[in-house]
């Protein structure tokens, strides 16, 4: 769950209280008072709506320009880069943050925003030390506490997300952010039920967000509740359709039903969003996750031969998919390529994915029947 703006102003306010927000620097100059008016004004808009990102990004300039020792101006510049949401500030961003720490190390909101930008970018070890560092100045801090658990789980140690995220909830059980991270790392470690009354608190508690009912309709569909996963999953879309990884997830539910038009309209549609190259770790994962799904869809229509190309996209994608050549392998075996499906069935059982025991029999049995087919 991304910090909202409703969460970062709290941050504000309460690094406020221990006097980190406001640059010494700006007190000392003459007009100071004029320049945190601005400052607040600023703040105020992107706190907000943050429908003035553009005004905002050029009078933070301004006041820089005045007083380039402002860390709090800093600060708001770079959150005022994020809000425009492009990829192409997320460095300026980056910059601006740490431009700010190094002229207030004390200024926990910068070392907030960093950490989320950290994750984001899949270095939870550096958003660790942003945090580690920010609980030094607010100890107990619940949301520094929450996203930390977060980067201890994307650095893959959900027990650890546990306990913290299990410390933010006993100082605000209201923090609905912390009660999402507690249902991730409930996911990783396997107590899906569990994660499930969580996110659905979440969602009691009216943070009604896209990515937590991505979550809670993802933990549907493990759990086989087909219906509630769909719903779910169209009110995340709803939310935010710009996200291939969910789309895909509601394909999957609808092939599960056995509607396999409408899953088939729902990975078009993931297609046509999701990137046309993989620049990153997670553009991979939803390429190889694509081909996949359109695989088993394939796979259930008896195309036997698109099934096969689809799945070998996957593993092409992701050599270390053990359901990617184990499905390849049923595949061959229903072409009658049994040493290929021998092969593919192989490496899928020393990746912790081996075919139904009814299909290795059979494979067994046709591998010594004679020798495989040719491919056509």
């Amino acid at each position: 769950m991304g910090l909202t703006r409703a969460h970062l102003k709290r941050c504000f306010v309460a690094a406020a209280t221990v006097g980190v927000v406001v640059s010494a620097a700006a007190v000392r100059l003459a007009g100071a008072q004029t320049i945190e008016q601005r400052l607040s004004k600023v703040a105020a808009d992107i706190f907000s709506t943050g429908a003035h990102a553009d005004a905002d990004i050029a009078e933070l300039k301004a006041i820089l320009a005045e007083d380039p020792k402002s860390a709090t101006a800093h600060t708001l510049l770079g959150v005022a880069y994020l809000t425009k949401r492009s990829p192409d500030l997320v460095g300026e961003a980056v910059g601006e943050l740490r431009q700010a720490i190094s002229l207030d190390p004390s200024l926990v909101p910068a070392r907030i925003y960093l950490a989320r930008l950290y994750l984001d970018l899949g270095r939870p070890e550096r958003a660790i030390e942003e945090l580690q560092a920010a609980l030094t100045v607010m100890p107990g801090q619940p949301q520094v506490l929450a996203l930390l658990g977060e980067s201890q789980r994307q650095s893959g140690k959900p027990d650890a997300a546990l306990d913290l995220t299990a410390q933010a909830l006993k100082s605000d059980p209201s923090l609905m952010e912390a009660r999402y991270y507690q249902g991730l790392a409930l996911i990783d470690l396997k107590r899906r039920d569990e994660a499930i009354a969580a996110f659905e608190a979440v969602l009691a508690g009216g943070s009604k967000r896209p990515e937590v009912y991505a979550s809670l309709g993802s933990a549907y569909l493990d759990a086989g509740r087909l219906d509630a996963a769909i719903t779910s999953l169209t009110d995340g879309i709803t939310l935010d359709p710009s996200r291939p990884a969910v789309v895909i997830q509601l394909a999957r539910a609808y092939r599960l039903k056995g509607q396999l038009a409408k899953a088939d309209t729902w990975l078009t549609r993931a297609r046509s969003i999701a990137p046309a190259t993989a620049v990153s770790a997670a553009d991979q994962q939803i390429q190889r996750d694509l081909a996949f799904e359109e695989g088993l869809i394939r796979l259930k229509q008896v195309q036997l031969a698109a099934a096969a190309r689809d799945f070998k996209q996957a593993v092409d994608l992701d050599p270390n998919y053990g359901l990617g050549y184990r499905y390849l392998a049923e595949v061959y075996l229903r072409q009658g390529l049994y040493s290929k499906a021998l092969d593919e069935a192989t490496r899928a059982e020393a990746l912790g994915s081996p075919l139904p025991d009814d299909l290795q029999k059979t494979l067994r049995d046709k591998a010594r029947g004679g020798p495989a087919k040719r491919p056509a």
